[in-house]
């Protein structure tokens, strides 16, 4: 007999999680979504939609078509009878760079609006209610913290990337000991 109860606890405590587990994954794509949905992320083609149909030989159209004109060195030998291309365009200089510059802001910001509403759940989930959904929500929030800091990652120098890894640790040791330690 004791051995069916204990495998109803275990079921029961098996749901728990996965119900939370669930929680964590669908509140970080809700909120995902939801910011793209109302603040859409910069489009590559906006800033870099180059016409093909334009022969770029040469570096008056390069430049005339906002490309970056790059001449050959050592200048190529030319063959009798065939024109000899003196350098090459590169199309996507300047408009690549713009793009990485609106790009990393937009990052910027979503890490910012992360941030802030992975805090607030964070907080929220400390109120007393069902276990499963609070686990899930803070765990929920946590991922969405750590979403917005990966979309941002590759713009913070190293001292900023170690205060926020030092800041989340003694944020999650001070949660797993007044939460966790009841």
């Amino acid at each position: 007999m004791p051995k069916k109860e204990v495998k109803k606890v275990k079921s029961g405590k098996s749901k728990k999680v996965i119900i939370s587990i669930g929680i964590a994954i669908l509140f970080v794509m809700f909120v995902a979504y939801a910011v793209e949905s109302s603040y859409p992320s910069p489009k590559y083609e906006r800033y870099c939609n180059i016409t093909q149909n334009i022969d770029y030989q040469n570096k008056t159209i390069c430049e005339a078509n906002n490309g970056t004109w790059t001449d050959y060195n050592p200048k190529p030998v030319a063959s009798p009878g065939q024109p000899v291309q003196q350098g090459y365009c590169d199309l996507y200089t300047k408009c690549n760079t713009e793009y990485q510059n609106i790009n990393e802001k937009y990052n910027r910001n979503v890490f910012f609006i992360s941030l802030a509403i992975g805090i607030i759940i964070l907080l929220i989930s400390f109120i007393p209610s069902l276990e499963q959904i609070s686990l899930g929500t803070m765990s929920g929030a946590l991922l969405l913290i750590i979403y917005g800091t990966i979309r941002y990652w590759g713009s913070l120098s190293n001292i900023w990337k170690t205060i926020m890894i030092g800041f989340a640790l003694v944020v999650l040791i001070w949660i797993s000991y007044k939460k966790l330690n009841k």
